[in-house]
């Protein structure tokens, strides 16, 4: 099966590092921002309010506000008052300035919303900072809601021991504190899309080569230890990668002498086989006339057959070629191994089931050899009354591949030895190497399956891989 990095999980755990702690970050600093910027702005309003309201008491004299009551509107007092707070009001450029008395009655209001000798009870609010006023310290109000809605502040100063002045304007800066609340959101939107860019950007650095990596430990687990492994980067996916080409090489170098080994112990066993061979034929037709010394002969042969099968079987299984895929009709295939399997009589009903047009993409002869192998033991487990199915169809969960399938009606595998029966030596016969499906394992694993045993519904054992379709429409 084809080893691929999960890309997405990287990303998300990248993000989930990398957004998370950013996030609570910009949020802070952006409520830690606004919150300064409010304040500064606010005591510097009111600031503004208080020297505004100092210096409009120190235009009025605190006799003036003493010498008028309710009914003195015809007075020049009152209309001099009233010029004096409306000159006032445009030089300050603020919304409104008031003077009262002590009892917080109007005396001059630069609005007229207050005729003369009327209290002023929105003032009542201001309670706190009246009083500091009145102590002789110029104070400012906390922000309030008008009539029309809008926020103000007002600022207070103490005109002699008589009254008040005070000097009311917006909470203008609010529409810049707005201004900036938006540009920190709109700041920390761009912050956090640069860091979803750079976490999939080093993703990708990172996945790449992890794939690369993951894909030549797949090669070197199927046996390809040609290729070397690229040492990409110099950080620790690089250690590992130049860790993983020295054991690439530990494991050719180690796999080149036991060929080697083998080779040699092939050659030193067959030339004596060959010998027997050669005087076990010498001594059958010197013994023509003795059927019973030709018995004897015959399990030589015999004996010696097997041993000649054996030593190919070890050879085979340590130096098995390189994969040669190639395109080729997969009821061709099927045919050929049914009619090669087929006993010549008194054996079992064998049967091909292939779904119409497949077109395998894979190492013909390897593939062979492993239905074959499959087929042999089908045969011999489904016994001469049995059944054998060879069966190729699409892979029901993807198209882009071919599952190859070989059940028989025979007693089927035991469980507890359905895993071993692919290692290498494992064996239930009498006599047989335990190569067999240790090879239609490795060729399986080669074309990028796993072969799989179970029981059958109408009983017996099913073998099934998969291979890749040429043609997955």
């Amino acid at each position: 099966m084809s080893l691929r990095l999960p890309r997405g999980r990287l990303l998300a755990k990248l993000l989930v590092a990398m957004l998370v702690p950013a996030t609570i970050a910009l949020v802070l600093f952006g409520a830690a921002a606004h919150e300064v910027a409010r304040r500064v702005l606010e005591q510097e309003l009111g600031r503004r309010l208080a020297t505004a309201a100092t210096s409009v008491a120190m235009l009025v004299l605190p006799e003036q506000l003493s010498a008028i009551a309710a009914g003195d509107e015809q007075s020049n007092t009152y209309a001099n008052l009233r010029h004096r707070v409306e000159q006032a009001r445009e030089r300050l450029a603020v919304r409104r300035v008031l003077l009262v008395a002590r009892d917080l009655t109007a005396r001059a209001d630069s609005d007229s919303a207050l005729p003369l000798g009327a209290q002023a009870h929105e003032l009542g609010a201001d309670a706190p900072e009246i009083e500091k006023a009145g102590a002789g310290q110029a104070t400012a109000s906390p922000l309030f809601l008008g009539r029309d809605g809008l926020p103000y502040k007002r600022g207070y100063a103490r005109v002699g021991t008589t009254g008040f002045a005070v000097v009311e304007a917006s909470a203008q800066y609010l529409d810049a504190l707005a201004a900036f609340r938006r540009w920190l959101v709109v700041g920390g939107i761009i912050s956090l899309a640069m860091i979803v860019v750079l976490a999939a950007w080093l993703s990708r650095r990172m996945t790449g080569p992890l794939e690369r990596l993951a894909s030549a430990a797949e090669r070197i687990g199927h046996g390809d230890l040609a290729a070397a492994v690229a040492v990409e980067t110099r950080d620790e996916i690089g250690y590992l990668a130049s860790r993983l080409d020295e054991m690439r090489g530990a494991l050719r170098a180690r796999d080149e002498r036991m060929q080697m080994m083998l080779a040699g112990i092939a050659h030193e066993v067959r030339n004596p086989l060959g010998g027997l061979e050669l005087y076990a034929g010498l001594l059958r037709e010197g013994l023509t006339g003795e059927p019973e010394r030709l018995a004897e002969i015959a399990r030589i042969e015999r004996e010696i057959g097997y041993l000649k099968n054996v030593v190919t079987d070890f050879l085979d299984f340590a130096r098995r070629p390189p994969l040669a895929p190639d395109a080729f009709p997969a009821a061709a295939l099927l045919d050929e191994i049914a009619e090669i399997a087929r006993p010549r009589a008194g054996g079992p009903a064998l049967s091909v089931e292939c779904e119409s047009g497949l077109v395998a993409l894979a190492d013909r002869a390897q593939l062979r050899r492993a239905l074959l192998n499959l087929a042999k033991n089908a045969t011999a487990a489904a016994g001469t009354s049995g059944r054998v199915v060879f069966a190729a169809r699409r892979a029901p969960n993807s198209h882009q591949r071919i599952e190859w399938e070989i059940r028989d009606s025979g007693p089927g595998v035991a469980e507890d030895i359905r895993e071993k029966i692919f290692t290498p030596f494992f064996t239930t016969r009498e006599r047989g190497t335990g190569l067999g499906l240790a090879f239609v394992a490795e060729i399986a694993r080669d074309h990028g399956g796993v072969v799989a045993v179970d029981r059958c519904p109408e009983g017996g054992a099913r073998f099934r891989f998969t291979t890749a379709n040429a043609e997955p429409g």
